[in-house]
């Protein structure tokens, strides 16, 4: 996997597998297109907060997993960054975090995420981390994700 050959790609995963491993979260980077939710659903990624509460093994665990199969680099990478970010507002107590409205949750997950992608200096163009922003908030609008 070439993305494993670059030094800002690498940190970045490295921090995210430490940060979970320190709060029982279990981190995967899929080879497939899509990832299984701890429901059933499949997507591209998820975070999954720990449930201390749940009597299943892998909900108290939690996850953050994101799939890489069949995409571009920029695009799992912000995908990445994307559920990272929601793994920050979890950790922080983020009040957006808990917002009842879905799509402004992911319209602040977004702009952090580019946050992320920019603190990290990921190898992505600043206008393909804006493209898949919008792509992403627009298919959420219309309601096919």
């Amino acid at each position: 996997m070439a993305y494993l050959k670059n030094p800002r790609v690498r940190d970045f995963i490295r921090t995210i597998r430490s940060q979970c491993r320190k709060c029982n979260i279990r981190f995967v980077m899929s080879s497939g297109y899509q990832i299984n939710t701890l429901d059933g659903e499949r997507c591209q990624g998820i975070f999954e907060p720990p449930d201390h509460t749940a009597k299943s093994t892998a909900a108290a665990r939690g996850a953050l997993k994101v799939a890489t199969g069949g995409r571009r680099t920029s695009e799992w990478l912000f995908s990445l960054a994307h559920e990272y970010a929601h793994f920050l507002q979890w950790m922080r107590d983020d009040p957006i975090f808990h917002e009842n409205d879905y799509y402004t949750l992911e319209e602040a997950t977004e702009r952090e995420a580019l946050e992320i992608c920019r603190e990290f200096k990921l190898p992505m163009p600043r206008r393909v981390l804006l493209r898949e922003k919008k792509n992403y908030l627009r298919r959420l609008k219309a309601g096919t994700i």
